[in-house]
């Protein structure tokens, strides 16, 4: 639907950009409209296509035939699977933000070699049929999964942010496809309820990952004591706060690595490492190599298509 949309305006509108087989880049702009509120945006879409639109700014919003609706509002994420189930889409403001298109068929081999690569399996059937029950499109913002996005897209450069958007839609294809989506944080992975104050921690760790994060601190922002803390967030996540917080710089540091130019020793300061040879024995415990090989094998599997 907005891949369609998007190529049928006048050039100056969106620049398109070819990534692996398969799938699509634009990073485009949409003027605010001058007459009315709302612009509408024809409903229509391909068949086995998804689209992820990564909105920077602007809002949209669909509505399905059944009278239920969805909307996107910067900073946030919208991703849409099937148009035949939605009766209009209209936007508001400038809209702009990077749209990734990929063609499930076309992009089979490149989504498995991805996939390997972070250590992911993907079933597009399944992520199809759960996008069935929500009429086709989705909106995702607020999440730690879309905070810790955006904190990190923005100290990218423009070519980087695209290539990190294909990565992070991969993941969002794969999160929907799993029974436990990462959005979802008010059950345990035990199902039962975790408590607010341990949600905002996890949140703030993800979005935080370049901060000096310590128990002293972690208690004093959100006023727990050190025991509860400890004790509480490894009943509700199965793993102690500082092996999750190495998880979390490890995964970080795992993407940036994949998807960007960034400097070995750049990454691991903005994922909270101030030694370097620190930061490898961590990435070489967690991944069996060290960041710079693993750049190697990541650039041999999955950037040459770029």
């Amino acid at each position: 639907m907005l891949k369609e949309y998007l190529s049928s305006q006048d050039s100056g509108t969106g620049r398109w950009s070819s990534s692996m087989p398969g799938v699509q880049i634009c990073r485009f702009s949409l003027p605010e409209p001058e007459q009315e509120p709302l612009r509408s945006v024809p409903v229509c879409g391909t068949p086995l296509q998804f689209e992820v639109l990564f909105c920077l700014t602007g809002r949209l919003t669909v509505r399905a035939l059944q009278g239920t609706s969805c909307t996107v509002e910067a900073p946030g994420i919208f991703l849409l699977s099937d148009s035949s189930a939605l009766r209009s889409c209209r936007y508001s403001g400038n809209l702009s933000g990077v749209l990734i298109a990929v063609d499930a068929k076309a992009a089979k081999e490149s989504l498995v070699t991805v996939c390997s690569t972070l250590g992911m399996k993907l079933d597009t059937r399944i992520v199809k049929k759960k996008m069935t029950a929500r009429n086709g499109c989705t909106a995702l913002h607020g999440t730690p999964w879309t905070q810790a996005f955006f904190e990190t897209v923005r100290r990218l450069s423009e070519q980087e942010q695209e290539r990190y958007c294909v990565f992070k839609s991969v993941e969002l294809l794969y999160l929907l496809c799993t029974e436990v989506s990462e959005s979802d944080e008010s059950l345990s992975g035990s199902g039962c309820p975790v408590s607010q104050s341990l949600l905002e921690v996890k949140v703030y760790i993800q979005t935080h990952l370049s901060d000096k994060l310590t128990i002293a601190l972690l208690c004093e922002q959100f006023s727990v004591s050190p025991t509860f803390l400890k004790e509480g967030f490894r009943r509700a996540y199965g793993v102690p706060i500082h092996t999750y917080l190495i998880q979390q710089r490890l995964r970080r540091a795992q993407e940036l690595i994949c998807t960007t130019r960034m400097s070995i020793q750049q990454i691991a300061q903005s994922v909270g490492y101030e030694g370097m040879s620190q930061f490898n024995a961590a990435f070489k415990r967690g991944y069996g190599m060290t960041p710079g090989q693993y750049r190697k094998m990541s650039e041999t599997a999955t950037l040459r298509p770029f």
